[in-house]
């Protein structure tokens, strides 16, 4: 198959082809497993599972040999300056409507259109679904390389989009043959070069180490993956973001060339109301937030990042809010209470 007809078939669905890599070992397992004995995956055990997948995604579908690399845009005019001033409070990504679903049900007719030319071909569609090293994948395609914040970044189009694949018991064409890029220099073919904008840019210094992400430290990981109350250290940065964070993509200057994305979004969910998420009931979480990436951190994390973000604004309605919180309601939210409190009476620092 002609990779132009890849293309295309990809295109047709809103999805950019990064390329086609052979499955085996990979070869930046040995780096994900250091960072792994290094505990900066903070809490996210769940990494720690499955292993020998990561390290070699063949067992994920017996007998494949390679997979397809895709990714859907997902930018949507968000500026670092505006986000700087806390005019941004929702990731760009997860106001999209649930991509996990979109894209395998994309994913899911590329592979039946491969099929239908052979039928003997085998695949399996993996969304954020499978222990896979994605990013590195990526890195192994036509295009691109991972940079000093940790995110893949296509040279010509940039980082914000989300990575999915398409395992195959069958090669395609030829898998991708690229000259591995030096991210210490900036050249064409990619490279962050002497530039450390994303690291200077990143508000609680979790990307102090280049190339090296430390969860411990990120924003993202107290917004969404974090399941307890959140470290007063990270109170300050709530009012810019109280789920995920943007700013070490925003501040790449690849990011100038990022594609907008042509999926539904959700403009009700840039900018939320505080109190309304603070207090919102479990029906009006699943009407407001059902299908949407924001449901990873659970309705108690939403409202428990609401009241520090209102704690932190001084915004006058945080009274009420507290008041919302109930004796049923999760113990994370009596717990941001009584830091509530005990950030007052230090004098909010």
């Amino acid at each position: 198959m002609k990779r132009e007809e890849l293309q295309k078939l990809c295109s047709d669905e809103g999805l950019l082809l990064l390329g086609l890599v052979d499955l085996g070992p990979e070869p930046r397992f040995e780096l994900f497993e250091k960072w792994l004995s290094e505990g900066q995956h903070a809490g996210m055990q769940f990494l720690e599972n499955n292993k020998q997948l990561r390290e070699d995604p063949r067992g994920l579908l017996p007998d494949s040999v390679q997979a397809l690399v895709f990714a859907l845009p997902y930018y949507q005019g968000d500026k670092l300056n505006a986000a700087l001033k806390g005019e941004y409070r929702v990731a760009q990504y997860a106001r999209l409507r649930d991509y996990h679903k979109s894209m395998k049900q994309k994913a899911t007719r590329i592979l039946s259109k491969l099929q239908a030319q052979q039928p003997s071909l085998q695949g399996r569609v993996t969304i954020d679904s499978a222990p896979l090293l994605e990013r590195a994948l990526a890195a192994r395609t036509m295009r691109g390389f991972i940079g000093k914040n940790t995110c893949f970044i296509h040279p010509d189009h940039g980082s914000l989009m989300l990575i999915g694949e398409i395992l195959l018991s069958h090669h395609l064409t030829l898998s991708d043959s690229t000259s591995p890029v030096d991210p210490d220099q900036r050249t064409d073919a990619g490279g962050c070069g002497t530039c450390r904008r994303c690291q200077v840019n990143c508000p609680t210094g979790a990307l102090d180490t280049a190339y090296k992400l430390d969860a411990r430290k990120c924003l993202a990981y107290w917004t969404i993956e974090h399941r307890g109350p959140i470290p007063f250290e990270f109170w300050p940065h709530l009012p810019t973001y109280i789920f995920g964070c943007d700013l070490c993509q925003l501040a790449c200057p690849y990011n100038r060339k990022a594609l907008p994305t042509s999926e539904p979004t959700r403009p009700d969910l840039i900018n939320p109301d505080l109190l309304d998420l603070a207090t919102m009931s479990q029906s009006r979480y699943e009407a407001w937030m059902g299908g949407t990436p924001l449901t990873r951190a659970k309705r108690e994390g939403l409202r428990r990042n609401a009241l520090i973000a209102m704690a932190v604004t001084k915004d006058e309605r945080l009274e009420e809010a507290c008041a919302g919180v109930k004796e049923e309601d999760a113990e994370v939210l009596h717990q941001t209470l009584e830091q509530i409190k005990t950030w007052f009476n230090s004098g909010g620092q």
